[in-house]
């Protein structure tokens, strides 16, 4: 990084972007803990701090009262790592070089539309060069066992497919498809698969990243986020959940309706456990 570039990290992690970076940084690092509750997550570690600091070679992230289980024997997990670094990328991004552009125009569906792709892009998911490999998965956080051993199977089969996952990033059927997948996936001998999260500041804390995601992007808000989804995903299955589940469905209905869109080869699947 130039100096300026890491002047400008340093200077919004100390701005108004401070206190959203710190939300979704605590969010990253209680990756892999059980709860839902926002507000407690932030109550528990009201201490925690984050700051970007510049050193001679680029920067430093430094950590005050973080979460003990994202340490082992003093240094963070590795892949806690990189999702915090991923959350410093995609806010400082959109904050320094799409927000804060002139030109850039987000009430009109051209520029909310080039937001999506250029956040997309900088996160290296947009591969020009990959087959249409990428199942999104839908569903809610918070579903039975019953349900969660469901999403497990489907996704173990996804993977017996060598396809890869995208989901947003959190637990219960966000989860199930991608460990179900791992396990496929080391059967196949598939190396380098992704195992794409997608969230947004609004929910990431109530929602944190599962251990199993190994790219995450975040969006700057919902609608943001669900195109995101429906640009990344060559086919989309949908699992039981509650409301956010059918905002998610009745986007996706709106955009496969639209005239412009008939014959679009993009599977929708909606399943479920016969008990559910």
């Amino acid at each position: 990084l130039s100096r300026m570039e890491v002047e400008r990290l340093h200077d919004a992690s100390r701005g108004e972007l401070g206190g959203l970076l710190r939300r979704c940084a605590l969010a990253v690092l209680n990756s892999g803990n059980e709860g839902d509750d926002e507000e407690e997550l932030l109550q528990r570690h009201k201490d925690f701090e984050i700051e970007v600091q510049q050193v001679n070679r680029g920067i430093r992230l430094e950590l005050s009262n973080a979460p003990g289980s994202a340490f082992v024997d003093g240094i963070m997990v590795q892949g806690i790592r990189e999702l915090l670094s991923a959350v410093i990328r995609d806010l400082v991004y959109f904050d320094t070089e799409i927000s804060g552009r002139s030109s850039t125009d987000l009430e009109s569906r051209e520029g909310i539309t080039n937001a999506v792709f250029e956040i997309m892009r900088n996160a290296n998911t947009l591969n020009p060069a990959r087959e249409p490999d990428i199942v999104v998965f839908w569903g809610g956080h918070s579903i039975n066992r019953l349900e969660y051993d469901y999403t497990k199977k489907v996704g173990y089969e996804t993977g017996l497919r060598k396809l890869n996952i995208c989901t947003g990033c959190g637990p219960g059927a966000m989860k199930g498809p991608m460990k179900g997948a791992t396990i496929a996936h080391a059967k196949q001998r598939v190396t380098g698969a992704s195992y794409i999260g997608i969230s947004e500041p609004g929910i990431i804390a109530a929602e944190s990243p599962n251990p199993i995601v190994n790219q995450l992007v975040i969006m700057p808000d919902i609608e943001k986020r669900l195109e995101a989804f429906v640009r990344m995903g060559h086919g989309i299955v949908v699992f039981p959940g509650g409301v956010g589940t059918a905002e998610e469905i009745l986007f996706l209905i709106g955009v496969l309706l639209n005239p412009a869109n008939e014959g679009m080869p993009f599977p929708f699947v909606l399943t479920g456990p016969a008990e559910s």
